[in-house]
């Protein structure tokens, strides 16, 4: 009797450090979800599939002027990265609302009905949120001495998908 409690036993302690062993062994081979997740992949737009990232990383990390990350059917995520002085031009979206978020620097935000009449004007710095009603023309202007780091949500999409803007002159045979 004490041979087969000796036998179960054994047989316990093997398999179950055997378990430990290929779930340790499993997780080394595979990144975490999250840090695979939130990875710096600054070159492709990853819409139309669920994804999730670390959003203030991934825009203090972006070095293009326009990059859309994230284009589904029905909205848009784009990271920008303004030089000091350089604008995102006066423009109007007539069909659908537009979300800036400041995660670093200093700017100038326009905004009015017409073009010619830009009644709000607002200074914005990190941390700041820009809400823009489809139908107002807009502005934002890098007021600071760095580059001005921010995301932009369109809802709906505002640029092709996977759209790529190294620089502001790009932007002009757009």
């Amino acid at each position: 009797m004490k041979k087969s409690f000796i036998t179960k036993a054994g047989l316990f302690v093997f398999s179950a450090g055997l378990l430990v062993f290929m779930v340790f062994a499993g997780f080394e081979d595979r990144p975490d979800s999250k840090e695979k997740a939130t990875a710096p992949d600054h070159h492709k737009d990853m819409g139309k599939m669920p994804w999730v990232l670390d959003i203030e990383e991934a825009t203090i990390d972006n070095k293009s002027y326009r990059r859309a990350r994230w284009t589904g059917e029905y909205m848009q995520m784009v990271l920008m990265s303004l030089k000091p002085g350089e604008i995102i031009d006066l423009e109007v979206h007539e069909d659908h609302d537009q979300f800036i978020r400041i995660e670093q620097g200093e700017a100038q935000v326009l905004m009015g009905k017409t073009k010619n009449e830009l009644t709000f004007d607002e200074n914005v710095s990190d941390d700041w949120a820009v809400f823009i009603p489809a139908g107002y023309w807009h502005q934002v202007r890098n007021t600071g001495n760095t580059d001005l780091k921010l995301y932009t949500i369109y809802a709906p999409s505002e640029h092709p998908e996977g759209t790529v803007h190294e620089t502001y002159e790009d932007t002009k045979n757009y």
